[in-house]
Protein backbone atom coordinates (compact mmCIF):
# COMPACT_ATOMS: atom_id res chain seq x y z
CA UNK A 1 0.00 0.00 0.00
CA UNK A 2 1.36 3.44 -0.91
CA UNK A 3 2.29 5.70 1.98
CA UNK A 4 2.01 9.49 1.90
CA UNK A 5 2.92 12.45 4.07
CA UNK A 6 0.16 15.00 3.46
CA UNK A 7 0.88 18.71 3.82
CA UNK A 8 -2.00 20.59 5.44
CA UNK A 9 -2.67 22.58 2.30
CA UNK A 10 -3.95 19.44 0.55
CA UNK A 11 -7.06 19.12 2.75
CA UNK A 12 -7.37 22.93 2.75
CA UNK A 13 -7.39 22.92 -1.06
CA UNK A 14 -9.96 20.09 -0.97
CA UNK A 15 -12.10 22.36 1.21
CA UNK A 16 -11.82 25.11 -1.39
CA UNK A 17 -10.18 27.56 1.01
CA UNK A 18 -6.99 28.03 -1.01
CA UNK A 19 -6.45 30.26 -4.01
CA UNK A 20 -6.14 27.21 -6.25
CA UNK A 21 -8.58 26.38 -9.07
CA UNK A 22 -11.57 24.08 -8.89
CA UNK A 23 -9.52 21.53 -10.88
CA UNK A 24 -6.92 21.52 -8.12
CA UNK A 25 -9.67 21.20 -5.52
CA UNK A 26 -11.06 18.17 -7.39
CA UNK A 27 -7.59 16.56 -7.61
CA UNK A 28 -7.11 16.99 -3.87
CA UNK A 29 -10.55 15.55 -3.13
CA UNK A 30 -9.81 12.47 -5.25
CA UNK A 31 -6.44 12.04 -3.52
CA UNK A 32 -7.90 12.31 0.00
CA UNK A 33 -10.78 9.96 -0.78
CA UNK A 34 -8.20 7.22 -1.43
CA UNK A 35 -7.44 7.23 2.32
CA UNK A 36 -11.12 6.79 3.19
CA UNK A 37 -11.26 3.88 0.76
CA UNK A 38 -8.24 2.19 2.34
CA UNK A 39 -6.08 2.49 -0.78
CA UNK A 40 -3.37 4.61 0.90
CA UNK A 41 -1.65 4.85 4.25
CA UNK A 42 -0.99 8.20 5.91
CA UNK A 43 2.34 8.84 7.65
CA UNK A 44 2.28 11.20 10.64
CA UNK A 45 4.72 11.82 13.44
CA UNK A 46 4.34 10.17 16.83
CA UNK A 47 4.73 13.56 18.49
CA UNK A 48 1.55 14.80 16.73
CA UNK A 49 3.16 17.88 15.18
CA UNK A 50 1.38 17.18 11.88
CA UNK A 51 -1.90 16.24 13.55
CA UNK A 52 -1.72 19.42 15.63
CA UNK A 53 -1.43 21.51 12.47
CA UNK A 54 -4.35 19.65 10.90
CA UNK A 55 -6.45 20.30 14.01
CA UNK A 56 -5.51 23.98 14.01
CA UNK A 57 -6.54 24.54 10.38
CA UNK A 58 -9.36 22.03 9.80
CA UNK A 59 -12.71 21.27 11.46
CA UNK A 60 -12.52 18.05 13.52
CA UNK A 61 -16.29 17.57 13.23
CA UNK A 62 -15.66 16.54 9.64
CA UNK A 63 -17.76 19.30 8.12
CA UNK A 64 -18.30 21.14 5.91
CA UNK A 65 -15.56 20.04 3.50
CA UNK A 66 -13.71 16.95 2.30
CA UNK A 67 -10.53 18.24 3.97
CA UNK A 68 -12.40 18.42 7.27
CA UNK A 69 -13.64 14.87 6.71
CA UNK A 70 -10.00 13.86 6.17
CA UNK A 71 -9.14 15.24 9.63
CA UNK A 72 -12.01 13.27 11.16
CA UNK A 73 -10.65 10.15 9.39
CA UNK A 74 -7.17 10.85 10.84
CA UNK A 75 -8.56 11.28 14.36
CA UNK A 76 -10.57 8.06 14.04
CA UNK A 77 -7.65 6.04 12.63
CA UNK A 78 -4.60 7.57 14.30
CA UNK A 79 -3.87 4.40 16.30
CA UNK A 80 -4.77 1.98 13.48
CA UNK A 81 -1.45 0.82 11.98
CA UNK A 82 -3.27 -0.48 8.90
CA UNK A 83 -4.37 3.08 8.05
CA UNK A 84 -1.82 5.38 9.67
CA UNK A 85 1.88 4.90 10.24
CA UNK A 86 3.37 6.88 13.11
CA UNK A 87 7.06 7.73 12.83
CA UNK A 88 8.97 9.52 15.57
CA UNK A 89 10.71 12.80 14.90
CA UNK A 90 12.95 14.52 17.43
CA UNK A 91 12.15 18.13 18.37
CA UNK A 92 15.23 20.23 19.16
CA UNK A 93 14.23 22.90 21.72
CA UNK A 94 14.14 25.80 22.19
CA UNK A 95 12.78 26.24 18.64
CA UNK A 96 9.46 24.55 17.92
CA UNK A 97 10.57 24.30 14.27
CA UNK A 98 13.87 22.45 14.76
CA UNK A 99 14.08 18.68 14.36
CA UNK A 100 17.10 16.38 14.55
CA UNK A 101 15.99 14.66 11.34
CA UNK A 102 15.86 17.89 9.30
CA UNK A 103 18.94 17.82 7.04
CA UNK A 104 21.45 20.62 7.71
CA UNK A 105 22.11 20.75 3.97
CA UNK A 106 18.60 22.14 3.50
CA UNK A 107 19.10 25.14 5.81
CA UNK A 108 20.42 27.41 3.00
CA UNK A 109 17.40 26.52 0.82
CA UNK A 110 15.11 28.66 2.96
CA UNK A 111 12.49 26.07 3.86
CA UNK A 112 9.59 27.63 5.75
CA UNK A 113 9.70 26.80 9.46
CA UNK A 114 6.17 25.38 9.34
CA UNK A 115 7.22 22.94 6.59
CA UNK A 116 10.25 21.53 8.41
CA UNK A 117 8.18 18.95 10.31
CA UNK A 118 7.05 17.36 7.03
CA UNK A 119 10.65 17.13 5.78
CA UNK A 120 11.89 15.77 9.12
CA UNK A 121 9.11 13.19 8.96
CA UNK A 122 10.08 12.16 5.42
CA UNK A 123 13.72 11.71 6.52
CA UNK A 124 12.73 9.77 9.64
CA UNK A 125 10.61 7.53 7.42
CA UNK A 126 13.71 6.95 5.26
CA UNK A 127 12.13 8.53 2.21
CA UNK A 128 9.56 5.74 1.96
CA UNK A 129 6.65 8.19 1.58
CA UNK A 130 6.52 11.26 -0.63
CA UNK A 131 5.29 14.57 0.73
CA UNK A 132 2.10 15.62 -1.05
CA UNK A 133 1.90 19.37 -1.59
CA UNK A 134 -1.01 21.19 -3.22
CA UNK A 135 -0.86 24.96 -2.85
CA UNK A 136 2.61 26.24 -1.95
CA UNK A 137 4.58 27.01 -5.11
CA UNK A 138 7.87 27.40 -3.20
CA UNK A 139 8.02 23.60 -3.03
CA UNK A 140 8.56 23.54 -6.82
CA UNK A 141 11.84 25.36 -6.21
CA UNK A 142 12.82 23.03 -3.39
CA UNK A 143 12.33 19.74 -5.28
CA UNK A 144 15.94 19.30 -6.46
CA UNK A 145 17.40 19.94 -3.00
CA UNK A 146 14.87 17.60 -1.40
CA UNK A 147 15.59 14.86 -3.93
CA UNK A 148 19.30 15.06 -3.05
CA UNK A 149 18.21 14.15 0.47
CA UNK A 150 16.12 11.21 -0.77
CA UNK A 151 12.82 13.05 -0.30
CA UNK A 152 10.21 13.00 -3.06
CA UNK A 153 7.38 15.47 -3.45
CA UNK A 154 4.13 14.86 -5.32
CA UNK A 155 1.88 17.65 -6.56
CA UNK A 156 -1.80 16.96 -7.31
CA UNK A 157 -1.87 20.44 -8.91
CA UNK A 158 1.59 20.45 -10.50
CA UNK A 159 0.86 22.47 -13.66
CA UNK A 160 -0.94 25.18 -11.72
CA UNK A 161 1.81 25.41 -9.08
CA UNK A 162 4.49 25.46 -11.78
CA UNK A 163 2.78 28.44 -13.44
CA UNK A 164 2.49 30.28 -10.11
CA UNK A 165 6.15 29.55 -9.33
CA UNK A 166 7.25 30.86 -12.74
CA UNK A 167 5.25 34.08 -12.25
CA UNK A 168 6.74 34.65 -8.80
CA UNK A 169 10.31 33.80 -9.77
CA UNK A 170 10.01 35.50 -13.14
Amino acid sequence: MNEYIVDTNVPLAANGVSTMTSECMASCIIFLEAFNQGRCKLVIDGQYQVLGEYQHKLNPKGMPGIGDRFLRWVLTNQTNPNRIKQVNITPQPPSEYAFAEFPETLEPVGIDNSDKKFIALAKANQGAAPIVQAADSKWIGWVAALQKEGIEVEFPCYQELQEIFQRKMG
